[in-house]
């Protein structure tokens, strides 16, 4: 049972005068996000509980009742004011990332960001003593308005911590100033720059929460802090240096080594922003507050925080695919064969807490417990999962399963031979999960094919993307189990329809092909990868296809060579090549050398760059028009969250649009007149171009 619905958590959360079933139902007081109520000794206890939301999140509306809430208690001053939330998930999640995307300009942003300042500075200026009581997840906005509070008190499983970085940003109500005035400078820098948040221990031993205590102690703590009998540690005395700027510039120097050694300034300018803002201002507290709104505006209206904020939203929809009702959560999965995907999706069911029977070789069994000695995150989960492994090579598993995953690496033949005899073990709702590609022809092993799906790990890391493929019998509730299954295993699913490659390989096939022709042509392979990597992509597409493999590469390149609509070129011969001769790389062996002078870097030209960033735009649109997934953002979102496609720039859909569609398919067409038809542009752009303006001039890296 989870916390939110135990009704034994909430009653024993100290909570002040209020009842915890009045937190069953809406408030209804005069607002609608805040309850205020006085105890016996006249302290005003105000609790956050954001209306229709499982989780507190400082939104608009949320912050202009606090603002009424303020001025009623000065017009009646309370002896005391706690502060805490009613919510079982946390203090606060931080601000509504909604209410930025209503921002169209910096002034609009500056305005708003004047009144949340002005009122962060009135909860400052109460004469009462204020307390923050924290818990759970606190973060951005929530840990902000935390620090504008006298006292801060928190339970064992807090965790504090400013995230904006991760959307283009840096904190925007106060945080810069007040965090490295209250707690080590560096270590509030390194907070805000990496956006890694910290445990209540961590925290408390930082000197940024008074005490951590167990939350049947709290009522005791709270006494002693209001009456003036609390510890509390106000001597910053490491950030006395920092208030000279010779000392502040000689840190800012190491902070933006160590930034940029992360993330490119010029594609994510958030980190230099901050570092800039704390070395020039940091020693005047009042006039950093100042400069920290108009920064943040800056930063908030800049295509980076733009794509960034939409990232987390595209992000959400696919986790919201992924939940289902707890009654029909999947809870014994069988494994068949041992390729590399299915020993993945193995260990990580062990260690969401599913039971695990491991058909087949004793090679599999030992691959899944590698596999989760790794992933593990502690002792206790390790042996949790090694628990729920069970060794099955007669396959008894099967009739126990809510889902049979085959990870067999024999050829289709075999494959659909094992699933038929297994079939008739089946449980009636079971699913069957393939990792085939495709997976059409197992259909007629089945009597049941509405059970089958495809998948396809995007990644092999926990949280990756996993391509989950209907095809046209698959049964609507099946592709709504396996969404819940992937979410239980802590991944993104994405619902696409089955077709060679699926989406991601589908797409990026005529920019791997591409580079593979560049290379043909004599272009190096470093050219062909630094153009990638200056255009902001994790990796190049030689790089990609290495780990790939390359026969899976030819493989997947004559598959879609034989497709009637709009096929890929032929395979090169490079390739080819490489495959027959048993080679893994296409790229050169790495050598050391004695350097005797600097040499130039090959680059490859701007009709080169254009051939490789054109041709994955292409596809992408192409994908988008033969409907292998949903709509445009959710493509998007998979070559982003995919690790293919910079998140800066939104995705390919995303970065065609703001380039401009005629400006691409002119582009497309003098390509095509040039180099042959793999360069016609998809018959999808022909509707926008007709009123698209065109934009600015390719960036192909």
């Amino acid at each position: 049972m989870t916390e939110a619905s135990n009704p034994l958590t909430l009653r024993e959360r100290e909570l002040g005068p209020f009842n915890y079933l009045e937190l069953q139902h809406p408030a209804q007081s005069t607002w609608r996000h805040w309850r205020l109520r006085r105890d016996e000794r006249n302290v005003a206890w105000l609790l956050f509980d954001h209306a229709d939301s499982n989780a507190n999140l400082l939104c608009v509306a949320a912050m202009t009742e606090l603002g009424d809430v303020l001025a009623s208690l000065r017009r009646d001053m309370p002896a005391a004011l706690v502060i805490r939330s009613a919510k079982p998930s946390g203090f606060c999640m931080g601000a509504d990332l909604k209410d930025f995307r209503q921002l169209d300009n910096e002034a609009d942003a500056v305005r708003q960001l004047v009144d949340a300042h002005l009122l962060a500075q009135q909860l400052i200026d109460l004469p009462c003593p204020t307390l923050a009581v924290l818990h759970g997840e606190t973060l951005g906005g929530g840990l902000e308005l935390a620090l504008c509070c006298d006292m801060r008190l928190a339970t064992p499983d807090t965790r504090t911590g400013l995230p904006e970085i991760r959307v283009g940003l840096h904190p925007g109500l106060g945080a810069t100033a007040r965090l490295p005035d209250l707690i080590d400078p560096m270590l509030a820098m390194r907070m805000m720059l990496t956006g890694k948040a910290l445990s209540a221990e961590q925290a408390h031993k930082a000197g940024l929460l008074d005490q951590v205590a167990a939350e049947h102690k709290l009522r005791l703590l709270i006494d002693d802090a209001l009456n003036g009998r609390l510890e509390l540690r106000r001597r910053n005395l490491k950030a006395r240096p920092f208030r000279l700027n010779w000392v502040r510039r000689l840190a800012a120097l190491a902070m933006r080594r160590q930034a940029g050694a992360k993330a490119d300034p010029r594609h994510y300018p958030a980190a230099e922003a901050l570092i800039e803002l704390w070395q020039r201002h940091g020693g005047q507290p009042d006039l950093l507050l100042h400069r920290e709104i108009y920064s943040f505006a800056r930063l908030l209206n800049s295509p980076t925080s733009r794509h960034l904020i939409q990232l987390f939203f595209q992000r959400q929809r696919l986790k919201e695919l992924a939940a289902g009702k707890e009654s029909r959560r999947l809870s014994q999965l069988h494994l068949i064969g041992d390729s590399e995907d299915g020993i993945q999706l193995a260990a990580l069911a062990a260690l969401a807490g599913l039971r695990v029977s491991v058909g087949g070789s004793a090679a599999s069994m030992s691959a899944c417990i590698g596999q989760i000695r790794r992933l593990a995150r502690d002792d206790a989960q390790r042996q949790q999962a090694l628990d729920a492994l069970v060794f099955d090579p007669q396959h008894h598993g099967v009739a126990l399963a809510d889902a049979v995953i085959d990870g067999q690496q024999a050829d289709m033949e075999q494959r659909r031979a094992q699933l038929q005899t297994l079939e008739t073990s089946l449980r009636p709702q079971a699913l069957v999960l393939s990792f085939a590609d495709p997976v059409e022809p197992l259909r007629a092993a089945l009597g049941d094919a509405g059970r089958l799906l495809g998948l396809r790990f995007a990644s092999p890391e926990r949280g990756a993307l996993v391509e989950i493929a209907a095809h046209s019998t698959s049964r609507t509730i099946s592709q709504q189990h396996a969404r819940q299954l992937v979410g239980q295993l802590g991944c993104l699913p994405l619902p696409v329809s089955s077709q060679p490659g699926l989406l991601l390989r589908r797409v990026l096939a005529p920019w791997l092909l591409e580079a593979m022709l560049l290379l043909e042509e004599g272009a190096s392979a470093d050219a062909i990868e630094q153009a990638a990597l200056a255009f902001g992509c994790p990796q190049g597409p030689l790089a990609i296809a290495e780990g790939w493999g390359l026969s899976h590469c030819l493989a997947l390149f004559e598959r879609l060579h034989g497709e009637r609509d709009t096929p890929l070129s032929e395979p090169p011969a490079i390739l080819r090549n490489s495959v027959e001769q048993g080679r893994t790389s296409l790229l050169a062996p790495k050598r050391r050398r004695w350097k005797t002078g600097k040499t130039r870097s090959a680059k490859l030209s701007a009709d080169q760059g254009d051939r490789l960033l054109l041709s994955l735009l292409n596809s992408a649109v192409r994908a988008c028009r033969q409907g292998i997934v949903s709509d445009a953002d959710m493509l998007d979102a998979a070559l982003v969250l995919a690790g293919y496609f910079p998140p800066f720039r939104g995705g390919p859909l995303c970065h065609a649009r703001e380039t401009g569609h005629a400006a691409i398919v002119q582009r497309l067409r003098e390509l095509s007149n040039d180099l042959g038809p793999r360069f016609a542009p998809d018959p999808a752009w022909q509707p926008v171009v007709e009123d698209a303006a065109p934009g600015e001039p390719l960036q192909a890296g």
